[in-house]
């Protein structure tokens, strides 16, 4: 049973007490029966509005778990990546094994060209850290 059909109910059983309504106490009960009949229709609505939060979130949550895949799953999919910093202007960057092969390339941010030999990197894993040598 809800809250409304519960304060129904209650007022129901009021109603059928036949209390005289210029009886004070009568008057005290028929208020506090309308404030509950407003507050269960209150909470009914919060809890409408809540569920149609929470399946909004659960869409929200799904779309962002298929980004995350599309982000991150390609990353994982590619071969190492290298930290490259760029001596003239000091940017930090990643490259992907195949460009780190290639031993060159123009620094994206001051656009100096850079040389490296990945033979003379230490501990030569993912994300290694490989700088760049001139």
């Amino acid at each position: 049973m809800t809250l409304l059909e519960r304060v129904s109910y209650i007022r129901g059983l009021m109603e059928g007490l036949g209390l005289d309504e210029n009886d004070p106490v009568a008057k005290v009960v028929s208020e506090i029966v309308d404030v509950l009949d407003e507050m269960a229709a209150s909470i009914e609505d919060m809890d409408n509005y809540m569920t149609e939060i929470d399946e909004y979130i659960g869409e929200i949550d799904e779309d962002l778990e298929y980004v995350e895949d599309y982000v991150y799953g390609e990353l994982e999919d590619e071969d190492d990546f290298y930290t490259v910093v760029c001596p003239n202007c000091g940017e930090e960057f990643c490259v992907d094994d195949e460009t780190a092969q290639k031993g060159e390339l123009n620094c994206p941010n001051c656009g100096e060209e850079l040389e490296f030999d990945l033979s003379d990197c230490e501990n030569c894993d993912a994300k290694c850290g490989a700088e760049d040598k001139d």
